[in-house]
């Protein structure tokens, strides 16, 4: 590097190296362009508002995209009828044009339309007066005052986008407002906020509130946020410009009068500066401000474009691409006139060593303490230049350096030497990626090497890959799926992917075979996928592809069952059923597994058909009266005759458990017949509840007859229509019939269950009459503490002389004057 070339503004030192001879052919008088940040590709468009002279080259209005060097990567014919209101990139180098219909297109290097959504009637019935786009966001303001945001157009490649209405503006504009977008990386709601002028005042708009944040004097006509998010700048219409803080804390701002009574262009240099380019005057000049009375004029000789970077400035003319940025301080030192820094000392000693000087050595010696911190900012230093040779200088003082350091670690030096051999090699004016060293570095080389690859750029991708030793699946991935929509007949190509795939290990084919299939290339998808070594990635391309079989092969190799049951689900949806069959007969473990997944799914209709298939007799039987049981009660007819249904396929089966089965479904069959006769005559539902419910039912009604008539038709043993009555009489507190039923014959099963119901009714009285006919002692005098009859309960106790008993009583009890009878009790027992 020249120090001659640098150029003092204020405190810092700049410098307007060029970084390539423009290749294409453009007219930026006559042309929009829009360049990317990173060094991004440039898209580039006739200007519509301007009048250009006719003839067979801009006959037809093109879309084109260059690389920063000015290659022609793609181009397309522009359809005039659609009126541009906006066009930029944002993230991942798409290019995104927003319409006067509110419509947005997305496009990728390659002119290729990649989705395309709508802002919303509600917008377009408004009309869109301005219109910006950031990195993952649009953002409108139309005619009738109102904000319309797209939080992430990322979000629409996956179908979740949406449009947010922002805050109405705090008053009514007066003229059209100026506004710039803060990001939401950079603001606290983390969402993005809108500084808009309206009428002199400066305000912050987010997705919920309106705040006021500066009371301007002038109105602004142009603001631009910074790169880091944390300046503003404005222009007002007194040609002053201000820099302000996002954050609110602005007490004195910088500013520059230019007095220029036109408005120009702002572009951030990094976040050290703002360029102002003004091209409606007869030379464009560019002017440069950063702080106080830092400042610089350049004039131009042609239209320039300027592109924002995080680290500096690309100014773009018809003929050349320039990069404006600050010198770095350690560049600085090296290079300055007259410096004497240990790293210009180490430098100027390597080229005394390569010229076998001996004032290499004084020189070596002369900063022998300062030596490492030498060598380091060499190192640095080459990572700045993009001039190959310069960087070779710097990198050779370094290495010389360090053979004089003991114990030095050279990772720095390693990892330094990779960056710049990848950064030249993008940078090569076939390639057009003039990344700086810190943009690399913010971006990273896995978008690096995705940037390349979406410019199918793969054989440098590999590369990179390659040399720093990191997987190159992607790159190798994205490679093929490009193959695919080739020309190239499907059984070489598809000897060309295999060979060059196949001993990459854990490679997916998947993605390589769907892109084949959507190429139209069937058969080489099918083939791909017979290398994919995943079967849970094998499979679902195949069921896309309709390749049923071959897709429940895969899965039952696999052993995945969830696998087998994906496929089965596609089968049953995408064909007729007696092919689904057929096809899922000839494997015995898609079969059960079919059938297992019915019964989950409760698949009645298609169980039949299986077991109608296999002739189990049995199944069949089953799913008839698992019909018959789940439809509704009311349905009587429909019931019936799928139990009948069900009898006959037990009654074919020679199990006698079925036989008897088909006995019982009999019987269900005579209970709801008679249950639908109750329902008609006392207008109560019966149908579908079991016989133990229907006699205690008939019960509560007062029906005994019709109860003992059911209890007598169906055979109910004595011991369960006796829990059944005296259930049902103690809900009624019928407690006189209780004691009528007791009384009848000899309980069946004892009294205990009538103590029980009374207790249960909280009617201890009627409980007291039943106690004394218990035959065991200890329930007997169990229901007595229960009730607390504590006396009662001891009087038995004592006349069987059980001191256990006595005892379990006195732990109970609660009565002092029992507890005394009892101790009595207990003594007496003892003697």
């Amino acid at each position: 590097m020249i120090a001659a070339q640098w150029k003092i503004i204020g405190n810092s030192t700049y410098i307007k190296k060029e970084i390539y001879s423009m290749s294409w052919d453009v007219d930026l008088k006559q042309q929009v362009s829009v360049g990317s940040p990173f060094a991004g590709p440039i898209a580039v468009m006739r200007d519509s508002s301007k009048f250009v002279e006719m003839n067979s080259q801009n006959m037809k209005p093109y879309l084109k995209i260059f690389t920063a060097s000015g290659d022609l990567i793609s181009q397309m014919i522009w359809d005039s009828s659609k009126n541009i209101v906006a066009m930029d990139w944002i993230e991942k180098e798409r290019l995104v044009i927003v319409l006067q219909n509110a419509t947005v297109l997305i496009y990728n290097v390659f002119c290729e339309q990649m989705t395309q959504f709508s802002l919303g009637d509600i917008v377009r019935e408004e009309e869109i007066l301005e219109c910006k786009i950031w990195s993952d966001g649009i953002v409108v303001l139309t005619s009738a005052s109102n904000l319309y945001s797209v939080p992430s157009i990322n979000d629409f490649f996956v179908e979740c986008g949406r449009v947010i209405r922002l805050p109405p503006l705090p008053e009514e504009p007066k003229a059209r407002p100026e506004w710039a977008i803060l990001e939401p990386q950079f603001s606290l709601s983390q969402s993005i906020e809108i500084f808009m002028s309206i009428n002199g005042t400066l305000y912050l708009i987010d997705e919920d509130k309106v705040e006021s944040q500066l009371e301007a004097t002038e109105p602004i006509q142009k603001m631009v946020v910074s790169p880091c998010g944390k300046k503003l700048a404005c222009f007002d219409t007194k040609g002053t410009l201000l820099i302000l803080k996002t954050d609110g804390s602005t007490t004195n701002p910088d500013r520059m009068d230019t007095k220029a009574t036109k408005s120009p262009v702002l572009k951030w240099c990094g976040s050290d500066g703002v360029m102002m380019y003004w091209d409606s005057i007869k030379d464009p000049i560019l002017f440069y401000f950063s702080k106080g009375d830092s400042w610089a004029k350049f004039t131009l000789d042609q239209p320039v474009s300027l592109v924002t970077e995080i680290d500096g400035l690309r100014i773009i003319s018809d003929t050349t691409s320039e990069f404006f940025h600050k010198v770095s301080d350690v560049t600085i030192d090296i290079f300055k006139i007259g410096t004497t820094s240990p790293a210009s000392i180490l430098y100027d000693a390597t080229d005394h060593f390569i010229s076998k000087s001996p004032q290499a050595d004084e020189s070596i010696r002369s900063i022998n303490d300062q030596l490492e911190d030498a060598v380091n900012d060499c190192i640095l230093a080459a990572g700045f230049e993009f001039n190959g040779g310069e960087q070779s200088k710097l990198l050779k003082a370094a290495s010389f350096g360090k053979c004089f350091l003991e114990n030095y670690n050279p990772s720095q030096f390693v990892t330094m030497c990779r960056s710049l051999r990848v950064l030249n090699a993008v940078r090569h004016h076939e390639i057009g990626i003039p990344l700086s060293i810190k943009q690399y570095y913010h971006i990273g080389v896995e978008e690096l090497i995705d940037r390349l690859i979406s410019r199918r750029k793969h054989l440098l991708a590999w590369r990179i890959c390659d040399y720093l030793k990191i997987k190159s699946d992607v790159v190798l991935n994205h490679w093929a799926c490009t193959k695919v929509r080739t020309d190239i007949p499907d059984q070489e190509l598809g000897k060309i992917i295999i060979k060059k795939l196949e001993s990459v290990p854990g490679i997916s084919f998947a993605n390589i075979a769907s892109a084949a299939y959507l190429a139209g290339r069937s058969k080489l998808a099918t083939k791909l996928l017979e290398y994919e070594p995943k079967a849970a990635e094998q499979v679902p391309p195949l069921i896309k592809m309709g390749e049923s079989g071959l897709a429940l092969n895969k899965a039952i190799e696999s052993g995945d069952t969830d696998l087998v049951y994906l496929v089965l689900l596609a089968m049953q949806r995408s064909l007729p059923l007696a092919d689904f069959l057929e096809l899922t007969f000839s494997k015995v473990v898609a079969l059960d597994l079919l059938i297992s997944m019915c019964k989950q799914k409760n698949d009645l209709a298609l169980l039949r058909e299986i077991y109608h298939i296999k002739d189990q007799s049995k199944e069949m039987g089953n799913i008839y009266l698992q019909e018959a049981l789940s439809s509704d009660p009311s349905q009587l007819d429909q019931r019936i005759k799928a139990y009948n249904k069900s009898i006959e396929h037990y009654q074919h089966s020679k199990d006698k458990d079925d036989q008897a089965t088909a006995k019982f479904i009999d019987d269900q069959i005579k209970l709801e017949m008679l249950q639908k006769e109750l329902e008609t005559n006392l207008q109560d539902s019966f149908v579908g509840i079991s016989i133990n419910d229907t006699i205690y039912k008939l019960i509560t009604m007062n029906q005994p007859k019709k109860a003992q008539s059911i209890r007598s038709e169906f055979k109910v043993p004595d011991k369960r229509f006796w829990w059944i009555k005296i259930k049902a009489l103690s809900m009624m507190n019928d407690w006189e019939e209780l004691m009528k039923f007791s009384k009848e014959k000899k309980s069946p099963i004892g009294y205990e269950p009538f103590v029980e119901v009374c207790l249960d009714q909280k009617n201890q009285i009627e409980a007291l009459k039943y106690i004394p006919k218990i035959t065991d002692i200890l329930p007997k005098i169990q229901f007595y503490i229960q009730i607390g009859y504590f006396r009662e309960a001891a009087d038995i106790a004592f006349k069987e002389k059980n001191l256990d008993l006595l005892n379990l009583i006195s732990r109970k009890c609660t009565n002092n004057e029992v507890l005394n009878i009892i101790e009595q009790m207990k003594s007496q027992i003892r003697r």
